[in-house]
């Protein structure tokens, strides 16, 4: 059975073979090889002149010229917000004349919101490593007033003052 494998393989590879030997042998024998087939396909004895290629020179339209100096103007300028990076939105800008109308008597707890789970009964919220859900105090007077998983943030109420805050988790750096 091995003795036929052999011959079923020489026979494979001699007819890929075959075609190679003949023509590879035909143009030895005629003593032409790839370069003269290039330069006379026809097969013509007659030496080929080489012909010099002019070099294309373009015209431009005016709305082509202007179209280029576009470009190179928005070449210098610096490109905008990258849509393929998620950036922080930048800090609300805060109204001077809230804050003299209402002075913070607590500021909101130094804590960090690590992630938020939405759940069917009831959004929990893991802040400093703690789990919290709405109405569960934080401590220093804040309690947990919402939580809001497709915003990603958490609203916290001071029960003396009823002052607001919002802790939002940060983005990975």
């Amino acid at each position: 059975m091995s003795a036929h494998n052999v011959k079923a393989r020489i026979v494979t590879f001699g007819m890929f073979l075959l075609p190679l030997v003949l023509v590879k042998g035909t143009a030895v024998m005629l003593g032409r090889g790839p370069e003269a087939a290039i330069a006379d396909p026809v097969g013509n004895t007659t030496t080929a002149t080489t012909a010099t290629i002019e070099p294309v020179v373009r015209e431009w339209t005016p709305e082509q010229l202007a179209a280029a100096r576009h470009i190179e103007s928005l070449r210098s300028q610096p490109f905008g917000a990258s849509p393929l990076l998620h950036q922080e939105p930048p800090p609300p800008q805060d109204d001077p004349r809230q804050h003299q109308t209402t002075p913070r008597i607590q500021p909101p707890p130094d804590v960090v919101v690590q992630i938020i789970l939405k759940s069917s009964r009831g959004n929990i919220a893991l802040i400093d490593r703690k789990r919290y859900r709405v109405g569960d105090s934080i401590g220093e007077g804040w309690v947990v007033k919402a939580i809001d998983a497709d915003a990603r943030s958490v609203l916290i109420e001071h029960t003396k003052t009823s002052e607001e805050a919002t802790l939002v988790v940060p983005f990975p750096r």
